[in-house]
């Protein structure tokens, strides 16, 4: 029952129209046919009676066709939410009982819930503590984009266009720097001003590898400790621990996939860190020699989860 008032609530037109509908139906059968149709005793006379002549066909077909016209307009009303004949007196009528019914208490929203509602302050994508110029390395990082493309000004490296040069001016430029010898026995006793420039040509050896030997703050640390370690890419393993350390001043961003200053861009090495750790069974150890880095709390936390280490001294390691 209490579905059907709420439905009855929510569509009013539905009600004034069956309201109305009823009433001029009543109307006219009772003051043109003599027919209550509210009274059960007429309608046992209806069902028991013979319908004759031209009367008895209109009382009959009004009879019969009375509900499904109702049917048929309750839907169209229900359909296009307007109804379907203005009668300003059916209107006020049915008005007038709507009145009686008791209408539902609106709940009162408190001003606070209201205010919440209204005053949505949108999210910032950006944290709170990143500086201007970072914002689009920090975008394409989050979205895992490259540098590569559209670089904001704040990022744009300074370079100078060269044009080429003509074998003129490479000509001119090589005579004002060199000296032309007047002829190829080059001795010692040669003089030469501070200005002038003598190519020598020394003894290069290419089977031989250059090996670049890795030099921080770790490696120091360990030379002046007589400790023995071993260097691997950016990565110094000890019999213990495998260290990667982290000593560029920049205000550095360290994201899941890539770490990124201010026009810097470089492939998280902590995964890396990791893996070899993993294989060959040492500690993985991050040394942050400089802490200028966004969130610092949140990345030694994550780091922390992930397995590693993270040191701020190398003291920590005895």
């Amino acid at each position: 029952m209490k579905k059907i008032l709420d439905f009855l609530k929510t569509n009013m037109l539905i009600v004034k129209w069956t309201i109305g509908y009823f009433f001029v139906l009543w109307f006219i059968l009772k003051f043109i046919f003599n027919f209550d149709m509210f009274s059960a005793h007429y309608w046992w006379k209806f069902f028991h009676a013979t319908l004759h002549g031209f009367g008895g066909l209109v009382f009959g077909a009004l009879v019969y066709a009375a509900l499904p016209i109702y049917i048929a307009t309750v839907l169209t009303i229900y359909r296009k939410k307007e109804p379907i004949i203005q009668i300003p007196l059916l209107n006020k009528i049915s008005d007038f009982i709507v009145s009686l019914f008791p209408k539902k208490a609106e709940p009162i929203i408190e001003k606070e819930e209201q205010e919440e509602k209204i005053e949505e302050k949108p999210t910032n994508e950006y944290p709170d503590d990143l500086p201007s110029e970072l914002r689009v390395p920090f975008m394409r990082a989050k979205n895992h984009m490259s540098l590569n493309g559209a670089i904001s000004v704040y990022n744009k490296q300074k370079t100078s266009v060269q044009q080429p040069q003509t074998p003129e001016q490479i000509m001119s430029e090589s005579n004002n720097n060199i000296p032309l010898p007047t002829d190829f026995d080059i001795s010692d006793t040669l003089e030469t001003n501070n200005n002038d420039f003598i190519p020598t040509f020394t003894d290069i050896n290419f089977d031989e590898p250059v090996v670049e030997k890795l030099e921080n703050n770790t490696t120091k640390y360990f030379e002046s400790k007589n400790i023995e370690y071993e260097t691997y890419k950016n990565f110094v393993a000890t019999e213990k621990y495998l260290i990667y350390e982290h000593n560029d001043g920049d205000f550095w961003i360290m994201d899941e996939d890539s770490w990124f200053a201010a026009g810097k861009q470089m492939d998280n090495p902590t995964h890396e860190l990791i893996d070899i750790a993993k294989q060959n069974g040492l500690i993985p150890v991050l040394y942050l020699q400089s802490q200028n880095i966004m969130d610092i709390e949140s990345a030694t936390e994550q780091f922390e989860n992930d397995g590693i280490r993270v040191i701020k001294s190398l003291e920590e390691l005895n």
